[in-house]
């Protein structure tokens, strides 16, 4: 997820805190301070229960950070690789770029976060009964029912949770066909979804705690639910098609000497949304879409090497790729083409642009097959 702020590394993994987390701190801080601490461990005063608050919030993003880590440990131990954990509003995302494992993998993988927050709050269940006292005894309370309740919320078979995950890679191993399997784990995280949401509904109005964080995460877990399946599904779609079959031998090219006003002039009602932009040894891409509005009185002086995008600086495909490589090169630049090398990575020899690869997406899923069984519209995407 990005809007994120990189904290340090462990083991090789970047460890990012999302920008939500800063609205979780300071509303569970607060929570905390004014509310559960007082109301369950009374005698303290205004400040100590806010410094309870603040280290009960600090350690919460502990042991989400572990519980995440204890994701990516069982990864790196079976050779995929993690490049990043990112802490946000209701909870973390390891960043594991290999999305077909095999079950196995994936199902160690899920259920090592929930069997290390009941480890996790059974060592913090045993440190308050006894070990700490006074001061730190609210604060231990805290940390093993969060860390209890961490473990046993995960473990619903409800995707993306850590059980509709480990659900799915049962499933997987089952069917055999992951497309599938996330179908059936995201209808049941959906299900699951609503069950919060009416739950968060009745609580509100029925003026008991909690019942807005139910909507709130019910619906959080609905939207990463669909689109998890959604990715599934393009992804299966789009690596049955080869790059080849979609890119185009050529841009348009245009001077990269020429004034913006020009430009515009020539090609303003082109189809064309794409260039390329040539002057001397620079070679660039201009994307007309992502130009930012232009004064009049400077069209005539900016011109369109200033706008336009290096083409070394772009991270292409080869010939021989997948389209869905391209489509997740061209999500991750945050660009509208890239370049097509021959199989020695060396001289370009097309382009692919997301025009292509989203009509290339719409043609297969309504005339392709899958599955063995013809697909008619985008009814697989909802």
């Amino acid at each position: 997820m990005n809007g994120g702020l990189k904290l340090f590394r462990v083991a090789g993994i970047d460890i990012n805190l999302h920008l939500s987390w800063w609205f979780v701190f300071v509303f569970l801080s607060w929570s905390l301070a004014t509310t559960y601490f007082p109301s369950q461990f009374a005698g303290y005063s205004t400040l100590m229960y806010w410094v309870m608050g603040v280290i009960a919030a600090v350690l919460l993003f502990v042991s989400v950070l572990l519980h995440e880590l204890s994701h990516s440990f069982v990864a790196l131990a079976k050779k995929i690789e993690v490049k990043s954990i990112t802490l946000f509003f209701f909870g973390g995302v390891a960043g594991i770029e290999k999305e077909d494992m095999k079950p196995q993998d994936e199902f160690q993988m899920a259920i090592a976060g929930p069997l290390f927050s009941l480890a996790l709050g059974g060592l913090c269940y045993v440190m308050f009964l006894y070990v700490v006292s006074g001061f730190w005894l609210p604060i231990f309370s805290y940390l093993y029912q969060l860390n209890i309740t961490l473990a046993v919320f995960n473990m619903v078979p409800a995707f993306p949770l850590d059980g509709g995950r480990a659900f799915r890679a049962l499933l997987y191993g089952h069917y055999n066909d992951l497309r599938k399997a996330t179908k059936i784990a995201a209808m049941c995280g959906k299900g699951f979804a609503v069950f919060l949401i009416m739950l968060g509904l009745f609580s509100f109005f029925s003026k008991i705690g909690g019942g807005l964080w139910f909507v709130f995460l019910g619906g959080f877990l609905y939207f990463i639910a669909g689109l998890s399946y959604e990715q599934v599904a393009v992804r299966q779609v789009l690596m049955n098609v080869g790059v080849k079959e979609i890119m185009m031998p050529r841009l348009q090219v245009v001077d990269g000497e020429m004034k913006f006003g020009d430009f515009f002039k020539k090609y303003g009602n082109s189809s064309e949304d794409v260039f390329l932009v040539r002057s001397g040894d620079f070679v660039g891409v201009l994307q007309v879409d992502s130009v930012q509005p232009i004064p009049l009185e400077m069209r005539e002086m900016v011109r369109l090497k200033q706008l336009a995008r290096l083409v070394v600086e772009l991270q292409g495909v080869r010939l021989t790729d997948m389209v869905y490589t391209a489509w997740v090169g061209l999500q991750k630049q945050q660009i509208e083409v890239l370049p097509v090398y021959a199989m020695n990575g060396k001289k370009i020899v097309g382009w692919v642009t997301r025009r292509a690869v989203m009509r290339c997406l719409q043609m297969q899923n309504k005339f392709g097959m899958v599955d063995g069984e013809k697909r008619s519209g985008w009814e697989e995407y909802v």
